[in-house]
């Protein structure tokens, strides 16, 4: 464990202690406000440029060198936040950082939260957003789909949606401790609920509740775990040993073997959830986004 990751990790144990304290509405808003926040300024090679896509907010964040250029790749990336939570703000810095090492372009959805925007409102959002690039002519070759947490369980609901209705897959994925069992039925629940210094059960089923409320938490639709993973694209699936999702990227990694898929898993010992997000504070942040990048190039540049 590096210090870095030693001190921030006791941060943000000491933060959630306090935010366990106070009252749901309280935690809630006091939670949406901190992921709200921005880390500071990218580096001067990258470009950031708000938009919309058919009517979806969105955000490119890329090299400056490939500003103009109209056949890069793209990555689509869905952020985490438990569906109610974060945004731009909150993973830029991963996107500039991504975007630098992998050479393309991160397309970084501002997908409708809850409570206000309930399922299925993301999920509508991504396919909209996918649908949108490929009637621009956009290639799928040069696609890859990603997200962390919630936005994990994004990524693979829309990986699930554009195969079901037959459009074309884009070429890999990427997860970063995704959230795909809203059930909460795991050890890694059990082993991990002291371990685990963001996420807890508690938290969890709050955010559940404000993003599908009265739906079955089994439902394939609302926990893309229990769905098919068959004919997906290529997946890269990143966790750490100490969380309460851990069993949900474990269990994906499996399944998509036995499906005959190809999955490829890395998991670190001793990092926060999704700490990938944080390469600006973490070494263990940039050496995930650094297998990341030679993942995604790796997969990018296959011949059809």
């Amino acid at each position: 464990m590096s210090l870095q990751n030693f001190v921030i990790s006791a941060l943000i144990k000491r933060n959630q202690k306090a935010n366990m304290k106070l009252a749901p509405s309280h935690r809630f808003k006091r939670s949406r406000k901190f992921m709200s926040r921005s880390s500071g300024k990218v580096a001067d090679s990258i470009t950031v440029k708000g938009g919309t896509i058919a009517g979806v907010k969105v955000e490119w964040v890329m090299p400056k060198l490939l500003a103009e250029k109209q056949d890069a790749n793209i990555c689509i990336y869905f952020h985490g936040g438990a569906f109610v939570f974060g945004g731009m703000n909150s993973h830029r810095d991963m996107a500039a950082y991504l975007a630098k090492q992998a050479n393309l372009k991160m397309l970084m959805v501002d997908y409708r939260l809850a409570p206000e925007h309930p399922y299925p409102a993301a999920v509508e959002d991504a396919m909209v957003v996918y649908e949108a690039l490929l009637a621009q002519g956009v290639a799928p070759q040069r696609l890859i789909i990603a997200g962390d947490s919630a936005g994990g369980n994004l990524a693979l609901a829309t990986l699930q949606n554009i195969r079901d209705e037959q459009l074309p897959l884009p070429r890999a994925s990427v997860l970063f401790s995704p959230w795909l069992d809203l059930s909460h039925d795991s050890e890694s629940f059990k082993e991990n609920q002291h371990k685990d210094v963001i996420l807890n059960k508690t938290i969890l089923d709050e955010a559940v509740a404000m993003y599908a409320p009265g739906l079955p938490v089994s439902h394939e639709k609302i926990s893309p775990l229990f769905a098919s993973v068959a004919y997906l694209p290529a997946c890269l699936i990143i966790a750490s040993k100490v969380e309460v999702l851990l069993d949900d990227a474990r269990r994906l990694h499996e399944k998509t073997q036995r499906a005959g898929g190809d999955s490829e898993y890395l998991e670190w010992k001793n990092t926060p959830h999704a700490f990938p997000v944080l390469p600006r504070l973490l070494p263990e942040a940039r050496q995930a986004l650094d297998k990341t990048a030679h993942f995604m190039n790796e997969h990018l540049s296959k011949r059809c």
